[in-house]
């Protein structure tokens, strides 16, 4: 009999991650690139090339350990997390490379940002100034960037205030500003309003510039934005979900071609013929039309399978597309295997990735739960155990 390790698994594909990194670096060099005054021309960075990729939330649930490794490899500019457990996780793993917290904290936390040589995110003279006192202790420079709202409502100082702001945290001399950012609400939806949230970063830089703040990197380039907009403003990109092979909107495949990252393997552990006009599974939500033969899969809500794909959602099983029925439990789900010839105890499955030219994808389960594919992902990367496929 076959060996089987983990019943069910996420297998993440390296090579895939490679491959989109490449995609993203050729993306960002066909955005136009002009800096907004002379005098900056000589401390701005004109690499476009340069990447701060986004690894929060445990890299979207494909292990944050494993992707920061490979990309630190690959010579990305920087990474980044959300908060200052996640950037110093990855330091005591022994990643070396620039981390931004994306996410604003507490003057409480600046020890151990200062420590890590972490950088924060700064969006409170209360945190710069806490930052600037346990630096100038340490005898460190820290470095840091400032977010500027431009609409998103959430983090970050309103740009109309911003620039009173920026020169404020300039004078405090152990903190050196590397860059400025904003991040698009809508930019899948509304690009009207992305196109206003540029203009007004445009008018901020160029407003530094003529003031002698010129501050190296300015990034708001999210993967919508970053695929779908051409900017002369921006020199960072900052792609997260297109790294690990998802579309922030289908209209991008003709901009870019991504490989998918994550896969979801599971084993078939039960078979039961069922007789017509019997229910299946918790309520009752389905009765067999027909006499059926019923696979029992090891995958459920406490892995990240939502309920809400109860009768909807479908699993491949030797290539064919296997219907979820009943509900979603926590530990399991049925499906139809009746039309699967050859289907057996240990045959294997596939709930999320391709399988014999059949594909269930993120996207897919997305729209049957009502959600999107980034929550598909982070939920059951988060919760599965993990195989990584070695790059070639």
């Amino acid at each position: 009999m076959k060996k089987i390790g983990y019943l069910t698994y996420c297998e993440i594909d390296l090579a895939a991650v490679d491959h989109n990194l490449k995609e993203v670096i050729k993306l960002a060099a066909r955005n136009k690139f002009s800096l907004p005054t002379r005098s900056c021309s000589r401390k701005r960075t004109k690499d476009v090339a340069t990447v701060l990729a986004v690894i929060k939330a445990d890299a979207y649930g494909h292990g944050a350990g494993k992707i920061a490794s490979l990309l630190d490899k690959a010579g990305v500019g920087f990474l980044g997390v959300s908060d200052v457990d996640e950037g110093v996780a990855l330091r005591e793993a022994g990643i070396k490379r620039p981390i931004l917290l994306f996410e604003s904290t507490l003057a409480a936390h600046a020890c151990k940002i200062v420590d890590h040589e972490l950088m924060p995110t700064v969006c409170t003279l209360e945190l710069a100034r806490a930052l600037n006192r346990y630096a100038q202790k340490r005898k460190k420079r820290i470095d840091i960037h400032i977010k500027v709202d431009t609409g998103m409502g959430r983090l970050g100082i309103w740009h109309e205030e911003a620039f009173d702001f920026i020169k404020k945290v300039s004078r405090l001399t152990f903190l050196r500003i590397m860059g400025i950012f904003t991040h698009f609400p809508a930019a899948d939806t509304d690009r009207r309003f992305t196109r206003e949230q540029i203009g007004y970063l445009y008018n901020l830089v160029t407003s530094l510039d003529r003031a002698g703040l010129i501050i190296p990197y300015i990034h708001a380039a999210n993967s919508m934005g970053l695929a779908g907009y051409q900017t002369h403003i921006l020199n960072l990109s900052r792609p997260g979900l297109i790294l690990y092979g998802l579309y922030p909107h289908s209209g991008l495949r003709k901009n870019i071609c991504l490989k998918s990252v994550l896969s979801v393997r599971s084993h078939v552990i039960f078979l039961k013929e069922i007789k017509k006009g019997r229910s299946i599974s918790y309520g009752r939500t389905f009765f067999t039309k027909k006499d059926m033969l019923i696979a029992t899969i090891p995958i459920g809500y406490n892995d990240g399978y939502f309920r809400a794909l109860s009768n909807r959602a479908s699993v491949l099983i030797g290539g064919v597309r296997c219907p979820v029925v009943g509900r979603v439990t926590m530990d399991q789900i049925m499906v139809d295997a009746s039309h699967v010839k050859g289907v057996k105890l240990g045959s294997p499955v596939t709930v999320l990735g391709q399988q014999k030219g059949e594909c269930v994808s993120a996207d897919e389960l997305a729209k049957h739960a009502g959600t999107i594919n980034y929550e598909i992902v982070c939920s059951l990367g988060g919760r599965l155990p993990k195989v990584y496929k070695k790059r070639k």
